[in-house]
């Protein structure tokens, strides 16, 4: 991602998804049970998701993103939000993410699935890095039916085809999908939230 494409996103995600992110945070930890402990949140872009989800739990956050220009951007804003030392930056990728086995309590990732080249392996590599009990909250999705109603209203307004796009991404990861890819791989502990929060896969390390 170019520096032009991330002013752009970070324009996005400061502004029209500002709402969402706090909200989803409560929601990863009401749905997992999870409070404290080491997380990562994968494909963090500038940081949102990590920085709410430390705001809403005791855990510190790693958030791992493989553009460069993305992490200087979320290394910026959690000094900014004073979350040095609870939100860490990491440059990395979901296809070998650059921690070792049984390293986290919590794995999350929004939106970032869909762009993923190989699911099976983003996957894998984010079971490998689990806990034992552990657990995952990733997926895509606005948080309540009314955010995605604004958001989506908001964005047509930007890009005429924003919401066909939508529709594609979350196509491509839908639960049968996303069921065979789990069956693939060796892991049968997880469930599946599909509701107006978004889709969400919540795997259990056994």
């Amino acid at each position: 991602m170019g520096k032009k494409d991330s002013k752009e996103f970070l324009t996005i995600a400061d502004t029209i998804f500002a709402p969402i992110y706090p909200v989803i945070a409560e929601q990863i930890v009401t749905n997992t049970g999870i409070h404290s402990g080491t997380a990562l949140d994968v494909g963090s872009g500038p940081g949102h998701l990590a920085n709410a989800l430390a705001l809403a739990s005791e855990c510190t956050v790693h958030a791992l993103d493989c553009s460069p220009d993305m992490i200087e951007i979320c290394q910026n804003r959690v000094s900014e939000k004073g979350l040095t030392g609870r939100v860490i930056p990491a440059l990395g990728d979901v296809s070998e993410i650059p921690y070792g086995d049984n390293s986290f309590d919590l794995i999350v990732s929004r939106g970032s699935w869909f762009f993923w080249e190989d699911l099976p392996k983003g996957l894998s590599e984010i079971y490998r890095v689990l806990k034992p009990g552990g657990k995952t909250y990733i997926g895509g999705g606005f948080g309540t039916a009314e955010l995605k109603e604004q958001i989506v209203a908001a964005m047509k307004e930007r890009e005429s085809d924003f919401e066909s796009g939508m529709k594609e991404r979350m196509t491509s990861r839908s639960p049968d999908i996303i069921r065979s890819v789990l069956e693939n791989i060796g892991v049968h502990n997880y469930s599946l939230i599909n509701d107006d929060s978004g889709i969400w896969l919540i795997m259990v390390r056994e």
